[in-house]
């Protein structure tokens, strides 16, 4: 069965990424095993970038080892100094792929960056070297210069339980009014739902009580905040896919 809606973040493969990761950047091995275990138990699409340590090598070297496993993949343009051409090369070569399914800027700077060589780029390159274009985004100034952009299909953005809807819900309808697609991550906050409450400090001290709460309703209604968190994305229709990241294979089998 393929699970259509979820997408594996790849950052730990290729850096120490998460707040509440303690055991650092993920061996190959035990990321093989894990894009096994992915793949099997159908989770189809990868989300990486560039910017990500050697996340896209390791990636590639085990796509190069199991060419049945096809997955979609996500990857992004990081660099302001590289050519949007180069880059793209330079991610095929890492991934041992002839076309990214999903090409995202890695920032709105980055996007903005480039956005006089957006279109010639987009014209000459899609469905050649890449099927959609997108960007990664963070504030609703950012959506709503991107709803009417022609060229951009795909929309990244961080959304979960914690995120005010009331103050982002309608910009993610607009977009899927105009015909674009939006990619949610942060899932569970680089991993802050299951740290525990004593080791929040400083600016994330304010979280502590809507923490405290969802815990309380996990307990409560006997629900897992796995399932608590996943279940209010998958909510809305206006999500199209679930971005979230693993610390470890057993983390994945849990999940």
């Amino acid at each position: 069965m393929i699970n259509s809606k979820v997408i594996l973040g790849t950052a730990q493969f290729g850096m120490d990424y998460g707040i509440n990761n303690t055991s650092g950047k993920i061996t190959k091995s035990e990321a093989f095993d894990i894009l096994n275990y992915a793949f099997l138990n159908g989770i189809k699409e990868l989300d990486t970038a560039t910017s990500y340590g050697d996340s896209e090598k390791v990636i590639g070297e085990y796509l190069n080892n199991h060419p049945k496993n096809r997955f979609i993949i996500t990857t992004k343009i990081s660099n302001i100094n590289v050519s949007l051409e180069k880059q793209v090369y330079n991610s095929l070569e890492n991934l041992k792929i002839e076309k990214i399914d999903k090409l995202l800027f890695h920032s709105y700077d980055v996007y903005i960056h480039f956005i006089k060589e957006v279109k010639v780029f987009s014209q000459k390159f899609k469905g050649v070297l890449f099927d959609e274009l997108g960007v990664s985004i963070y504030t609703n100034y950012e959506i709503e210069n991107l709803i009417n952009d022609p060229f951009i299909n795909r929309i990244q953005s961080p959304f979960n339980i914690l995120d005010n809807y009331n103050k982002r819900g309608t910009y993610f309808e607009k977009l899927y009014l105009n015909g674009k697609k939006v990619d949610v991550r942060s899932v569970f906050l680089q991993g802050i739902f299951f740290k525990n409450l004593t080791d929040i400090q400083h600016n994330l001290i304010p979280l502590k009580k809507y923490l405290d709460f969802i815990r309380e309703l996990s307990n409560e209604f006997n629900i897992d905040i796995n399932s608590i968190a996943f279940g209010y994305l998958n909510s809305f229709d206006f999500i199209d896919r679930i971005i979230f990241g693993v610390d470890s294979l057993e983390q994945l089998k849990k999940i």
